[in-house]
């Protein structure tokens, strides 16, 4: 099955839902590893950033997702940070699929979260697919 990274018409002009299809779908064909990832993940992911004033919601559904404009529905995992930490979570340094934990960009990231500039909720009631959209989502 061939991934499908859908953009819906109104997150069209949202900045950081199109940056993430364009993030989603290199890392998808740059990868293929990623695709088996992308193949078993089954959930919704809300991610706000405040400063540019804008959300978005993505839908998957193995082997496929949609980025809605705004959020929609109520997201199992939601992310709320300004954006240039929103971009720092995709350049996680990953070591079989999980951030590796030493890294610089890995402490400074968790350091942020422990201090509330990024904030995280259904991480804990949603491990595995945590899992999942960190590995789709890492450059790495």
């Amino acid at each position: 099955m061939t991934p499908s990274v859908t953009l819906d018409e109104r997150a069209r002009e949202n900045g950081l839902a199109t940056m993430l299809a364009d993030l989603i779908t290199q890392n998808l064909e740059a990868h293929p590893g990623k695709r088996k990832a992308f193949s078993r993940l089954k959930t919704t992911v809300g991610i706000s950033a405040p400063d540019a004033g804008v959300r978005l919601t993505i839908f998957f559904n193995r082997g496929s997702c949609v980025i809605y404009d705004g959020t929609v529905g109520e997201p199992r995992i939601q992310i709320e940070a300004d954006s240039e930490n929103i971009l720092k979570l995709s350049a996680l340094p990953l070591r079989a699929g999980l951030p590796r934990p030493f890294s610089p960009e890995t402490r400074e990231v968790l350091k942020k979260a422990l201090n509330g500039e990024i904030r995280l909720r259904g991480a804990l009631s949603h491990p595995c697919a945590l899992i999942l959209l960190t590995n789709i989502l890492s450059v790495a």
